[in-house]
């Protein structure tokens, strides 16, 4: 067994968004869910042009609120629900200690095993580690040097199938 490779993270509110907002970005731009959504803005607008022709304000009304939905409020709603998600966890504004071994990723002392990891995005910004109930986000600046962030991907590509690099 080879020597676990240890990160640290400071997991405050910024860090826990930040990995929410590109698990977010990444569900709307590079799955079928933005082919949904553009179903959804298609339908809405036809309704806005439908109500205004047949005069039937409640159809406007509707079709208003769910396009300013669609384009302003659904990151700030999320964003909210999110936050207090992170207030109730008991990771909270801490320095968690990760370590990637063999078996898998140990968070303080809970060991998570590679098969739970659906996915891998490499990012820009760090690291999501996708799971079926939730992610863990490693940001690039926990690693002290670009030999232990190769290290660390070269681990994690050996153990999780679906490493996604995505350049955004």
């Amino acid at each position: 067994m080879s020597e676990p490779l240890r990160v640290r993270v400071k997991f405050d509110e910024t860090t826990y968004l930040k990995g929410a907002k590109i698990a977010y970005d990444v569900q709307m731009k590079h799955t079928g869910r933005k082919y949904v959504g553009w179903f959804f803005i298609a339908l809405a607008q036809f309704g806005v042009v439908g109500a205004l022709r047949a005069g039937a304000y409640g159809l406007l009304l509707l079709s208003t609120l769910l396009l300013i939905y669609w384009y302003l409020l659904r990151w700030p709603l999320r964003k909210s629900a999110l936050k207090r998600v992170f207030r109730h966890s008991p990771y909270a504004d801490r320095e968690l200690v990760i370590e990637a071994q063999d078996g898998g990723l140990c968070v303080d002392d809970k060991c998570i095993p590679w098969f739970e990891f659906t996915r891998v995005l490499a990012t820009p910004q760090g690291y999501l580690f996708d799971m079926n109930d939730g992610f863990l986000y490693i940001p690039r600046e926990a690693f002290e040097s670009a030999d232990l962030r190769n290290a660390f991907v070269a681990l994690v590509r050996r153990h999780v199938d679906r490493f996604e690099k995505i350049d955004e």
